[in-house]
Protein backbone atom coordinates (compact mmCIF):
# COMPACT_ATOMS: atom_id res chain seq x y z
CA UNK A 1 0.00 0.00 0.00
CA UNK A 2 2.60 2.56 0.66
CA UNK A 3 4.99 1.84 -2.05
CA UNK A 4 1.47 1.85 -3.90
CA UNK A 5 1.54 5.48 -3.01
CA UNK A 6 4.65 6.48 -3.42
CA UNK A 7 4.82 5.45 -6.74
CA UNK A 8 2.00 7.19 -7.48
CA UNK A 9 3.69 10.67 -6.00
CA UNK A 10 6.48 10.09 -8.00
CA UNK A 11 4.83 9.22 -11.07
CA UNK A 12 2.99 12.23 -11.06
CA UNK A 13 6.26 14.98 -10.11
CA UNK A 14 7.66 13.05 -13.35
CA UNK A 15 4.90 13.81 -15.59
CA UNK A 16 4.64 16.80 -14.74
CA UNK A 17 8.38 17.76 -15.68
CA UNK A 18 7.56 15.95 -18.56
CA UNK A 19 7.72 18.04 -22.45
CA UNK A 20 4.36 17.31 -24.33
CA UNK A 21 5.93 17.62 -27.34
CA UNK A 22 8.13 15.02 -26.73
CA UNK A 23 4.77 12.46 -26.59
CA UNK A 24 4.64 10.75 -30.12
CA UNK A 25 1.12 9.31 -29.31
CA UNK A 26 -1.63 9.63 -28.00
CA UNK A 27 -3.23 7.87 -24.80
CA UNK A 28 -6.32 7.76 -26.44
CA UNK A 29 -8.42 9.76 -29.58
CA UNK A 30 -11.47 10.49 -31.50
CA UNK A 31 -10.58 8.04 -33.81
CA UNK A 32 -9.58 5.29 -31.68
CA UNK A 33 -12.53 3.35 -32.28
CA UNK A 34 -12.68 0.59 -28.86
CA UNK A 35 -14.53 -2.55 -29.08
CA UNK A 36 -16.32 -1.32 -26.59
CA UNK A 37 -16.50 1.26 -23.13
CA UNK A 38 -15.28 -1.03 -20.53
CA UNK A 39 -16.06 -0.85 -16.78
CA UNK A 40 -14.24 -1.18 -13.83
CA UNK A 41 -14.66 -2.44 -10.56
CA UNK A 42 -13.50 -0.79 -7.79
CA UNK A 43 -12.72 -0.71 -4.21
CA UNK A 44 -11.16 -2.00 -1.41
CA UNK A 45 -9.60 -5.56 -1.47
CA UNK A 46 -11.78 -8.29 0.60
CA UNK A 47 -15.37 -6.36 -0.44
CA UNK A 48 -17.12 -8.88 -2.82
CA UNK A 49 -15.32 -7.71 -5.53
CA UNK A 50 -14.19 -11.35 -6.91
CA UNK A 51 -17.58 -12.53 -5.93
CA UNK A 52 -19.11 -9.65 -8.13
CA UNK A 53 -16.95 -10.34 -10.98
CA UNK A 54 -18.40 -14.46 -10.58
CA UNK A 55 -21.46 -13.22 -10.89
CA UNK A 56 -21.37 -10.85 -14.41
CA UNK A 57 -19.06 -13.23 -15.74
CA UNK A 58 -22.11 -15.29 -15.62
CA UNK A 59 -23.47 -13.23 -18.71
CA UNK A 60 -22.42 -13.98 -22.30
CA UNK A 61 -22.00 -10.22 -23.12
CA UNK A 62 -19.42 -9.45 -20.73
CA UNK A 63 -15.87 -10.98 -20.21
CA UNK A 64 -13.82 -9.57 -17.40
CA UNK A 65 -10.22 -11.25 -16.87
CA UNK A 66 -8.56 -12.40 -13.39
CA UNK A 67 -6.57 -9.45 -11.70
CA UNK A 68 -3.82 -7.85 -13.57
CA UNK A 69 -2.14 -5.36 -11.04
CA UNK A 70 -0.25 -3.92 -13.55
CA UNK A 71 -2.84 -1.46 -15.02
CA UNK A 72 -0.98 1.62 -13.42
CA UNK A 73 2.50 0.20 -14.19
CA UNK A 74 1.73 0.05 -17.71
CA UNK A 75 0.42 3.46 -17.81
CA UNK A 76 3.53 4.87 -16.69
CA UNK A 77 5.38 2.55 -18.68
CA UNK A 78 3.78 4.28 -22.16
CA UNK A 79 4.15 7.36 -20.81
CA UNK A 80 8.01 7.40 -19.90
CA UNK A 81 8.59 5.35 -23.30
CA UNK A 82 6.60 7.65 -25.35
CA UNK A 83 8.73 9.16 -27.78
CA UNK A 84 9.98 5.79 -29.20
CA UNK A 85 8.91 4.13 -31.98
CA UNK A 86 5.04 2.70 -32.05
CA UNK A 87 6.95 -0.82 -32.79
CA UNK A 88 9.05 -0.54 -29.60
CA UNK A 89 6.64 1.20 -27.29
CA UNK A 90 3.45 -1.13 -27.54
CA UNK A 91 5.90 -3.97 -26.43
CA UNK A 92 7.34 -2.07 -23.62
CA UNK A 93 3.63 -1.60 -22.28
CA UNK A 94 2.74 -5.54 -23.22
CA UNK A 95 6.02 -6.25 -20.79
CA UNK A 96 4.72 -4.73 -18.07
CA UNK A 97 1.70 -7.72 -18.32
CA UNK A 98 4.43 -10.54 -19.25
CA UNK A 99 6.10 -10.15 -16.03
CA UNK A 100 3.86 -9.93 -13.50
CA UNK A 101 4.28 -13.30 -12.16
CA UNK A 102 0.01 -13.90 -11.92
CA UNK A 103 -0.36 -12.96 -15.71
CA UNK A 104 -0.12 -16.99 -16.28
CA UNK A 105 -3.80 -16.55 -15.03
CA UNK A 106 -5.40 -14.91 -17.83
CA UNK A 107 -4.07 -17.87 -20.28
CA UNK A 108 -3.70 -16.23 -23.21
CA UNK A 109 -0.77 -15.99 -26.03
CA UNK A 110 0.68 -12.22 -25.67
CA UNK A 111 2.53 -13.14 -29.08
CA UNK A 112 -1.26 -12.42 -30.32
CA UNK A 113 -1.97 -9.21 -29.02
CA UNK A 114 1.83 -8.09 -30.39
CA UNK A 115 0.24 -9.09 -33.99
CA UNK A 116 -2.38 -6.84 -33.69
CA UNK A 117 -0.63 -4.10 -32.75
CA UNK A 118 1.85 -4.25 -34.93
CA UNK A 119 -0.47 -4.19 -38.26
CA UNK A 120 -3.32 -1.65 -36.43
CA UNK A 121 -4.21 1.76 -38.23
CA UNK A 122 -1.91 4.22 -37.18
CA UNK A 123 -5.19 6.49 -35.86
CA UNK A 124 -5.45 3.65 -33.36
CA UNK A 125 -1.61 3.86 -32.08
CA UNK A 126 -3.08 4.89 -28.59
CA UNK A 127 -2.51 3.95 -25.20
CA UNK A 128 -6.39 2.70 -24.87
CA UNK A 129 -6.24 0.69 -28.34
CA UNK A 130 -3.13 -1.23 -26.27
CA UNK A 131 -4.92 -2.50 -23.49
CA UNK A 132 -8.65 -3.14 -25.40
CA UNK A 133 -6.79 -5.27 -28.24
CA UNK A 134 -5.28 -7.35 -25.02
CA UNK A 135 -8.48 -7.53 -23.25
CA UNK A 136 -10.28 -8.36 -26.58
CA UNK A 137 -7.90 -11.30 -26.70
CA UNK A 138 -8.45 -12.43 -23.57
CA UNK A 139 -12.68 -12.14 -24.24
CA UNK A 140 -12.55 -14.16 -27.66
CA UNK A 141 -10.49 -16.63 -26.13
CA UNK A 142 -12.29 -17.23 -22.83
CA UNK A 143 -16.24 -15.70 -23.54
CA UNK A 144 -16.25 -15.70 -27.29
CA UNK A 145 -19.22 -13.44 -28.54
CA UNK A 146 -19.13 -10.99 -25.66
CA UNK A 147 -19.67 -7.34 -26.10
CA UNK A 148 -18.02 -6.00 -23.09
CA UNK A 149 -15.19 -6.25 -21.54
CA UNK A 150 -14.37 -5.26 -17.51
CA UNK A 151 -11.43 -5.37 -14.90
CA UNK A 152 -11.58 -6.15 -11.54
CA UNK A 153 -8.30 -4.99 -9.92
CA UNK A 154 -8.42 -3.27 -5.98
CA UNK A 155 -5.55 -2.07 -6.57
CA UNK A 156 -6.79 0.07 -9.48
CA UNK A 157 -8.71 1.94 -6.46
CA UNK A 158 -5.43 4.01 -6.33
CA UNK A 159 -5.04 5.25 -9.88
CA UNK A 160 -8.48 6.10 -11.05
CA UNK A 161 -7.50 9.49 -12.63
CA UNK A 162 -5.23 7.35 -14.61
CA UNK A 163 -7.49 4.92 -15.75
CA UNK A 164 -10.14 7.63 -16.33
CA UNK A 165 -7.88 9.34 -18.79
CA UNK A 166 -7.09 6.21 -20.86
CA UNK A 167 -10.81 5.77 -20.82
CA UNK A 168 -12.84 8.68 -20.57
CA UNK A 169 -16.12 6.88 -21.03
CA UNK A 170 -15.66 3.95 -18.82
CA UNK A 171 -17.95 3.06 -16.19
CA UNK A 172 -17.14 2.68 -12.12
CA UNK A 173 -18.41 0.04 -9.85
CA UNK A 174 -17.66 0.50 -6.42
CA UNK A 175 -18.33 -2.01 -4.16
CA UNK A 176 -18.22 -1.02 -0.44
CA UNK A 177 -18.18 -3.43 2.49
CA UNK A 178 -17.87 -2.93 6.00
CA UNK A 179 -14.52 -1.53 7.15
CA UNK A 180 -14.22 -4.00 10.27
CA UNK A 181 -14.95 -6.96 8.11
CA UNK A 182 -12.80 -6.03 5.65
CA UNK A 183 -9.78 -5.25 7.95
CA UNK A 184 -10.86 -9.08 10.06
CA UNK A 185 -10.34 -10.49 6.62
CA UNK A 186 -7.07 -9.09 5.51
CA UNK A 187 -5.39 -9.93 8.73
CA UNK A 188 -6.73 -13.36 8.26
CA UNK A 189 -5.70 -14.28 4.93
CA UNK A 190 -2.02 -12.70 6.41
CA UNK A 191 -2.22 -9.44 3.57
CA UNK A 192 -1.40 -6.84 6.37
CA UNK A 193 0.05 -7.91 9.45
CA UNK A 194 -1.73 -5.08 11.44
CA UNK A 195 -5.02 -3.36 12.00
CA UNK A 196 -3.01 -0.11 11.48
CA UNK A 197 -1.87 -1.05 7.92
CA UNK A 198 -5.21 -3.25 7.11
CA UNK A 199 -7.28 -0.18 7.93
CA UNK A 200 -5.53 2.42 6.23
CA UNK A 201 -5.59 0.81 2.96
CA UNK A 202 -9.38 0.34 3.63
CA UNK A 203 -9.94 4.14 4.57
CA UNK A 204 -7.55 5.15 1.89
CA UNK A 205 -9.88 2.79 -1.04
CA UNK A 206 -13.14 4.60 0.21
CA UNK A 207 -11.63 7.86 0.10
CA UNK A 208 -9.93 7.64 -2.83
CA UNK A 209 -13.44 5.65 -5.06
CA UNK A 210 -15.63 8.25 -3.73
CA UNK A 211 -13.75 11.64 -4.53
CA UNK A 212 -13.31 10.34 -7.60
CA UNK A 213 -17.11 8.57 -7.87
CA UNK A 214 -18.37 12.60 -7.30
CA UNK A 215 -16.57 14.07 -9.97
CA UNK A 216 -17.28 11.64 -13.35
CA UNK A 217 -21.05 11.41 -12.22
CA UNK A 218 -23.36 9.31 -13.53
CA UNK A 219 -20.61 6.78 -14.78
CA UNK A 220 -20.06 5.80 -11.31
CA UNK A 221 -22.27 3.71 -9.09
CA UNK A 222 -22.09 2.41 -5.71
CA UNK A 223 -23.37 -0.88 -4.04
CA UNK A 224 -22.88 -2.65 -0.49
CA UNK A 225 -21.34 -6.06 0.04
CA UNK A 226 -24.30 -6.86 2.15
CA UNK A 227 -26.87 -5.77 -0.17
CA UNK A 228 -25.59 -8.05 -2.93
CA UNK A 229 -25.24 -11.25 -0.27
CA UNK A 230 -28.68 -10.46 0.87
CA UNK A 231 -30.63 -9.15 -2.25
CA UNK A 232 -28.78 -10.12 -4.85
CA UNK A 233 -31.06 -10.18 -7.19
CA UNK A 234 -32.23 -6.55 -6.73
CA UNK A 235 -28.51 -5.52 -6.73
CA UNK A 236 -27.50 -7.41 -9.96
CA UNK A 237 -30.68 -5.88 -12.04
CA UNK A 238 -29.10 -2.51 -11.15
CA UNK A 239 -25.63 -3.45 -12.18
CA UNK A 240 -27.14 -4.57 -15.39
CA UNK A 241 -29.10 -1.87 -15.90
CA UNK A 242 -25.99 0.71 -15.19
CA UNK A 243 -24.07 -1.21 -17.76
CA UNK A 244 -26.48 -1.67 -20.09
CA UNK A 245 -26.56 -5.22 -20.99
CA UNK A 246 -29.81 -7.52 -20.19
CA UNK A 247 -30.41 -8.89 -16.57
CA UNK A 248 -30.49 -12.92 -16.63
CA UNK A 249 -31.48 -14.76 -13.23
CA UNK A 250 -29.07 -17.54 -14.05
CA UNK A 251 -26.06 -15.32 -13.46
CA UNK A 252 -26.72 -15.52 -9.64
CA UNK A 253 -25.78 -18.94 -10.18
CA UNK A 254 -21.74 -17.86 -9.96
CA UNK A 255 -20.71 -21.55 -8.73
CA UNK A 256 -20.55 -22.56 -12.56
CA UNK A 257 -18.27 -19.90 -13.06
CA UNK A 258 -15.45 -20.60 -10.83
CA UNK A 259 -13.73 -23.29 -13.01
CA UNK A 260 -13.33 -20.27 -15.88
CA UNK A 261 -11.84 -17.89 -13.58
CA UNK A 262 -8.36 -18.27 -13.60
CA UNK A 263 -7.24 -17.44 -10.50
CA UNK A 264 -10.36 -18.47 -7.57
CA UNK A 265 -8.06 -21.50 -6.47
CA UNK A 266 -6.47 -19.22 -3.77
CA UNK A 267 -7.40 -20.24 -0.12
CA UNK A 268 -8.96 -16.81 0.11
CA UNK A 269 -11.48 -17.23 -2.35
CA UNK A 270 -12.96 -20.86 -1.38
CA UNK A 271 -16.12 -19.35 -0.32
CA UNK A 272 -16.58 -18.80 -4.25
CA UNK A 273 -17.55 -22.06 -4.00
CA UNK A 274 -20.57 -21.79 -2.23
CA UNK A 275 -23.91 -20.07 -2.85
CA UNK A 276 -24.61 -16.02 -2.59
CA UNK A 277 -24.93 -16.05 1.33
CA UNK A 278 -24.58 -13.28 4.39
CA UNK A 279 -22.75 -15.38 6.57
CA UNK A 280 -19.87 -13.45 6.02
CA UNK A 281 -21.32 -9.97 7.51
CA UNK A 282 -20.20 -9.34 10.60
CA UNK A 283 -17.84 -11.90 11.11
CA UNK A 284 -15.42 -9.28 12.83
CA UNK A 285 -17.10 -9.75 15.74
CA UNK A 286 -16.01 -13.27 16.23
CA UNK A 287 -12.69 -12.72 14.86
CA UNK A 288 -11.26 -10.02 16.25
CA UNK A 289 -10.44 -9.89 19.79
CA UNK A 290 -11.93 -7.45 21.71
CA UNK A 291 -8.76 -4.78 21.45
CA UNK A 292 -8.87 -5.71 18.16
CA UNK A 293 -12.29 -4.53 17.58
CA UNK A 294 -11.87 -0.87 19.66
CA UNK A 295 -8.95 -0.29 17.65
CA UNK A 296 -10.63 -0.79 14.20
CA UNK A 297 -13.56 1.01 15.30
CA UNK A 298 -11.69 3.62 16.15
CA UNK A 299 -9.52 3.85 13.08
CA UNK A 300 -12.27 3.51 10.76
CA UNK A 301 -14.71 5.93 12.66
CA UNK A 302 -15.33 8.92 10.35
CA UNK A 303 -15.54 6.63 7.43
CA UNK A 304 -18.23 3.86 9.31
CA UNK A 305 -20.12 6.95 10.18
CA UNK A 306 -20.38 8.21 6.84
CA UNK A 307 -21.33 5.04 5.22
CA UNK A 308 -24.28 4.70 7.84
CA UNK A 309 -22.46 1.59 9.38
CA UNK A 310 -22.21 2.99 12.57
CA UNK A 311 -24.65 6.12 14.74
Amino acid sequence: MASSLYVHKIYNRIKSFQNPFSNRYQIVNDESNLSCIPFFIIGSGRSGNTLLRSILSGNSDISIPPESYRLPFAIKRFHISNNRDWKELFPEVLDEFKNCKEFYTWDINLQEVHNRLDSIDESKRTLSNIFDELYCTYSEKHNPGSKLWGDKTPLNTLYLDWISNVFPQSKFIHIIRDGRDVVSSYLEMKRYSSVDEASKRWNHSINFAQRFGSKIGDNYMEIRYESLVNKPEEVIMEVCNFLDVEYDAKILDHTSQIDKMGDTDKSHHSNLSKPISSESVGKWKNNLSENRQKKVTKLLYNSLHRLGYID
